[in-house]
C-alpha cells in the first residue's frame, strides 16, 4: 500500500501552492503558481494512465497533459472577474481528444472503453487544476490575503490523518473532520478570514482529499487480489487446473491492467493520485471563495 507515497505527493503539491501564491507583484505572483500548477499537471498526466491500466498510456498522458495546461494558462491570462471562462472548453476539447486517441487505435484493441472513461475523467480533474490559478487572481488572495494558506493547511491536515495506518473507516471520517476544525481555527488567528468560508472550504478540500485517498487504498487491494487470483499455471499456489484464459499472466489484472511488479499499487500510481487530490480541489476552492470572500 502507498499510503505514505500518496500523503508525501500530496503535501508536496499544497506545500508548492501555498508558497508560489505569495510571490509578487501580483502578475508574477500569478504566473508562479501557475508554474506550480502546470507542473502537477504533469506529474499527474504521467502517472494516472500508468495506475488505471491503460494498454497505450502514453496519447492520453499527453491529451491529459494539453488540457491541463491550456486551462491553467487561460486561468492566468483570462481578464477578471472571470479567470476561468475558457475552463470548460479546454474540458471538452480534451473529452474530444481522448475519444479521437482510441479512435486512432483501431477496432478491436483492448479496454478501448476502459481507456476513453478514465482518459475523460483524467481531464476533468487537471481542468479543475485551473481553479487554484483563478483562486490566486481573487482580491482576498492577490494581496497575499491568508485563504489560500488556510486551504492549504486543511488540505494537509485531512491527508496527515488519511495516512494515519488506521482502517479507512476511521480515518476517512476524521480526516475530513479535521480539516474542517484546523480551517476554522486557522481563521480565527487570522484577521482578513470569517470562521464561516474558513470552515467550508476545510469541508470540501477535506471531501477531495479523503475519496482520493480511500482511491489509493482499494485500488491497492483490488490489485493485490488480481495478483493472487491471475497466477500463470504451473507457478506455486495456483489452482489446480486452472485454464490458461482464467489464469491470465503474471502482473496482469482480470481486466488486463498492468500490475507493479509486487502486484500493488505501483509509486507512480500513487504520487498521481496524491497530486490528483491537491489539484483537484482548485475550482472548488476558487468557487468557494468566490461566493463567501469576494
Amino acid at each position: 500500500m502507498r499510503t505514505k507515497t500518496f500523503a508525501a505527493a500530496s503535501l508536496v503539491a499544497v506545500a508548492a501552492l501555498v508558497a508560489s501564491s505569495y510571490i509578487g507583484p501580483d502578475r508574477a505572483g500569478s504566473w508562479a503558481i501557475w508554474a506550480v500548477v502546470c507542473a502537477c499537471i504533469l506529474v499527474f498526466a504521467w502517472g494516472y494512465p500508468r495506475l488505471v491500466g491503460m494498454p497505450a498510456p502514453l496519447p492520453v498522458s499527453t491529451v491529459i497533459a494539453l488540457a491541463g495546461i491550456g486551462a491553467a494558462t487561460a486561468a492566468t491570462v483570462a481578464p477578471m472577474p472571470s479567470p476561468l471562462q475558457w475552463m470548460g472548453a479546454f474540458g471538452a476539447v480534451g473529452v474530444i481528444l481522448v475519444f479521437v486517441t482510441q479512435l486512432v487505435r483501431g477496432t478491436g484493441q483492448r479496454q478501448r472503453l476502459e481507456s476513453t472513461l478514465g482518459g475523460c475523467a483524467g481531464v476533468l480533474v487537471v481542468v479543475f487544476g485551473s481553479g487554484w490559478v483563478a483562486a490566486d487572481r481573487l482580491t482576498p488572495n492577490a494581496t497575499n490575503g491568508s485563504m489560500m494558506l488556510l486551504s492549504g493547511l486543511s488540505i494537509a491536515s485531512a491527508v496527515l490523518v488519511s495516512a494515519i495506518p488506521w482502517p479507512e473507516r476511521l480515518t476517512a471520517p476524521l480526516g475530513l473532520l479535521a480539516a474542517i476544525l484546523v480551517g476554522g481555527v486557522a481563521s480565527v488567528l487570522v484577521a482578513d478570514v470569517p470562521v464561516i468560508p474558513a470552515v467550508v472550504v476545510g469541508a470540501v478540500v477535506g471531501s477531495v482529499v479523503v475519496c482520493f485517498h480511500v482511491l489509493v487504498v482499494s485500488e491497492a487491494q483490488v490489485l493485490r487480489a488480481g495478483s493472487f487470483s491471475t497466477v500463470a499455471p504451473g507457478v506455486p499456489g495456483a489452482p489446480a487446473g486452472a485454464p490458461d484464459e482464467a489464469a491470465g499472466t503474471p502482473g496482469s489484472s482480470p481486466m488486463g491492467a498492468t500490475l507493479a511488479p509486487s502486484g500493488v499499487l505501483g509509486i507512480w500510481g500513487a504520487i498521481a493520485v496524491g497530486v490528483a487530490s491537491v489539484i483537484a480541489s482548485g475550482s472548488l476552492v476558487y468557487y468557494v471563495e468566490r461566493l463567501l470572500l469576494h
